[in-house]
């Protein structure tokens, strides 16, 4: 059998090839992310270093004021989830906002407490407080992560598997529609999309979280490496100038990581889910453990 590869054929108007989206900039919204967790990872380097030479007093004075209000903090975080239940609550604003305000205070809480602590040991109450308060911020690290991966951006509108499949329909028909694939490259590009969509047991499925990105990447690169070869035989075939060769390139790597990119965003978003309904399972009880150590360290303390 002739396994020879079938020219790259680009589909183009007059003018040239049909251009792509420009490569999507970050936001503003993820670079004031960004510029947040920078600070306040700064913060607690600066406590951490000078935690010898603070002058802090957690019984007394500011370090007393920032137990207070990062004990208040931990506590108003109650609030975003009883926003989303609450009917008579859901007239109180738009909910991404109080998502925002819910993980505001879920780091800066803990940076106010780990302040009032001056980075060290206490009584045992305190210390129970103090792991219970660590553990819910870790926690609420992993399931804001969670959350990100299964919405349209941080504070979109709920992923489904039915949109992205759709999503996914579309990335193809641009890709196929703009170029006519060699045969390996569609053999390729069809054994990457049916191995990320596979239904797999839970555990592969996390194992498969690892390594999808990994596949990914080589399919883009071995890919895209063919197409590109391809198109330089068909310009020096059909006497392209540089520039038509350029947006040539340019179009059909924009297209395939659009499309590898919808393939893997499809494959993770099941697994995801699941691991965000665990996440509540687990977040959930840490939460309380952590309301019934602050009071039980907030009364030994005024009481004794």
């Amino acid at each position: 059998m002739n396994t020879a590869a079938v020219e790259v054929v680009p589909h183009s108007t007059a003018q040239g090839p049909v251009r792509t989206s420009a490569r999507r900039r970050p936001t503003l919204g993820r670079l004031s992310v960004l510029a947040f967790a920078a600070i306040a990872l700064g913060i607690l380097a600066l406590g951490w270093l000078n935690r010898n030479d603070s002058y802090l007093s957690a019984e007394e004075g500011l370090g007393y004021l920032l137990g207070i209000t990062g004990g208040s903090a931990m506590l108003a975080l109650l609030l975003y989830p009883l926003r989303k239940r609450l009917r008579f609550m859901h007239r109180w604003g738009p909910v991404k906002y109080w998502f925002k305000t819910h993980m505001l205070l879920g780091v800066l809480g803990p940076i106010m407490i780990l302040f009032h602590a001056n980075f060290g040991l206490g009584s045992a109450n305190s210390n129970l407080a103090l792991f219970s308060m660590l553990a819910v911020a870790i926690s609420g690290l992993f399931g804001r992560y969670f959350y990100a991966r299964i919405h349209h951006g941080l504070y979109g509108a709920h992923a489904t598997l039915k949109e992205l499949r759709k999503e996914l329909q579309i990335s193809k028909g641009k890709l196929t529609h703009r170029f006519t694939l060699s045969v390996t490259v569609a053999r390729r590009l069809r054994r990457f999309e049916k191995a990320a969509l596979r239904r797999r047991p839970f555990a592969l499925g996390v194992l498969w979280l690892v390594l999808i990105p990994l596949r990914a990447v080589w399919t883009y690169v071995l890919n895209s490496y063919s197409i590109t070869r391809d198109l330089r035989k068909q310009a020096r075939q059909r006497d392209w100038d540089r520039d038509m060769l350029r947006l040539f390139q340019r179009d059909a790597r924009q297209t395939l990581r659009a499309y590898i990119a919808t393939v893997r965003q499809a494959a993770e978003l099941g697994i995801y889910a699941r691991l965000f309904s665990l996440w509540h399972l687990f977040h959930m009880p840490l939460f309380f453990l952590l309301m019934i150590t602050g009071l039980v360290h907030v009364v030994a303390v005024h009481l004794y």
